[in-house]
């Protein structure tokens, strides 16, 4: 499927994976974001990380030159959601999220204020459902079924213009189906083959070459890489394991 459209030639990334810097220690953080920022294709800052030291992610990503996420995966009334999207701090964060059950008027002025940003505006993500999130815990929150709530809310997001959607990998297929191949694909819970991580609450975890083939276009890689002995060579095996499936 060819997936080489305007929006993703626009953002240009040199590869395909995102390291999640879920770090609260601002020196081991700021140590792994210089060694391997570098060689992801982007940088993933949750709220631990930007609550935490924030404001030295976005100076060093700027000085580096690395695409930032900024994942703080708003929910909240349209003006406020507006406002925060208009005030985003750096050039370099390139990405955000919002939570698709925010409903598509706060989905739509998401998306105004980043077009007021003018070209380099950021990726608008909308997240369907917590890839945490088993089937109970979805019915508990009034949603039918994962395939079901993944499919509703991604039509709807879309629909109010958001750019792409954040999903589980065993999402991707039907996606991809349901919605062809613009929509910009975004999958937490990669697990490279053989790896084991501590506390792991992805249920719907996958690799990283399986992920692509289902048809994602970036793969969030944090537990993987944060738990090995060595960070960085850790993601770079990842990397490989993309670039020799």
């Amino acid at each position: 499927m060819d997936r080489d459209t305007p929006l993703r030639k626009r953002l240009s990334l040199k590869n395909p994976v995102c390291l999640s810097l879920d770090i609260s220690d601002p020196v081991r953080g700021l140590a792994l974001l210089r060694r391997a920022g570098p060689m992801a294709g982007m940088v993933k800052a949750g709220p631990v990380p930007f609550l935490s030291w924030g404001e030295t992610i976005l100076r060093t990503a700027e000085e580096l030159e690395i695409p930032l996420f900024l994942d703080l995966k708003w929910h909240d009334i349209p003006n406020t959601v507006h406002d925060t999207i208009l005030h985003l701090p750096s050039s370099a964060i390139r990405m955000v999220t919002i939570h698709a059950l925010g409903g598509p008027t706060m989905i739509r002025a998401a998306r105004n204020a980043c077009q007021e940003l003018g070209t380099n505006r950021p990726f608008l993500l909308a997240v369907t459902a917590l890839t945490h999130l088993s089937s109970e815990e979805l019915g508990a929150i009034g949603l039918d079924g994962r395939e079901l709530a993944v499919k509703r809310l991604g039509s709807m997001a879309l629909a109010a213009g958001a750019d792409g959607l954040v999903l589980s990998p065993r999402e991707l297929t039907f996606a991809r189906s349901l919605w062809g191949p613009e929509p910009y694909l975004v999958t937490p819970g990669i697990r490279p083959k053989g790896s084991k991580v501590e506390n792991d609450d992805q249920t719907n975890a996958e690799t990283p070459g399986e992920a692509l083939r289902r048809g994602a276009d970036l793969l969030v890689v944090g537990r993987p890489v944060l738990q090995a002995k060595d960070p960085a060579e850790a993601l770079a095996g990842i990397i490989r394991e993309i670039e020799n499936p």
